[in-house]
């Protein structure tokens, strides 16, 4: 299997994991670990931690977490408020115009949400596997990571692991900022 291809799935796996909690998370969640090769070590110790607790638990993390923690929301999930402290700020519209060049639109609301950002590079990962689109999705990619992901992913993953009580969400964080401090488009190549 091409690298490329395989960090796509890494890359859709950590876009499923920040989905919200319902019934269907832990199955796609698991079926998305299924086709990942290399790097499953790391990631296999994710979903017992998540199956371990009461989904009830989880979604309330989950919103505390990422969508209204009283007083502040501990992790927003958004490149702008990490890098502008606001939402939809300029960062956000630069990601949107990432996407555009590439024939993708993306609900203003989440354009800089972290899993559309996964989403994104797991899409330029696989056009990396294609030779019309090679050359260009790799340029894309290193660009998107340097500028975008690499520049707040960490904190942010920083951030989960201080402020998450419960541990599948600890370890989500530990694993997130190790993969995205790390990569690079020539470790791929």
């Amino acid at each position: 299997m091409n690298s490329f291809e395989n960090q796509s799935r890494i890359f859709r796996f950590f876009s499923l994991a920040f989905a919200y909690p319902n019934q269907a998370f832990l199955p796609q969640l698991n079926k998305a670990l299924e086709a990942v090769h290399g790097f499953k070590i790391e990631l296999e110790a994710l979903p017992p931690a998540f199956e371990k607790e009461e989904t009830v638990r989880l979604q309330a993390e989950y919103t505390r977490l990422f969508i209204n923690g009283y007083p502040t929301t501990p992790c927003a999930p958004y490149e702008s408020v990490y890098r502008e402290k606001r939402m939809l700020g300029k960062s956000s519209m630069e990601v949107q115009e990432r996407y555009q060049e590439w024939g993708m639109t993306v609900d203003a609301s989440l354009m800089d949400h972290l899993a559309t950002e996964f989403e994104f590079m797991a899409f330029l990962c696989s056009a990396a596997t294609l030779e019309e689109t090679k050359a260009d999705a790799k340029a894309a990619l290193q660009t998107f990571l340097s500028e975008h992901a690499q520049k707040w992913i960490p904190q942010f993953a920083a951030d989960l692991q201080a402020n998450a009580k419960v541990q599948a969400y600890q370890l989500l964080g530990e694993i997130l900022g190790k993969t995205v401090s790390n990569i690079s488009v020539e470790s791929l190549s």
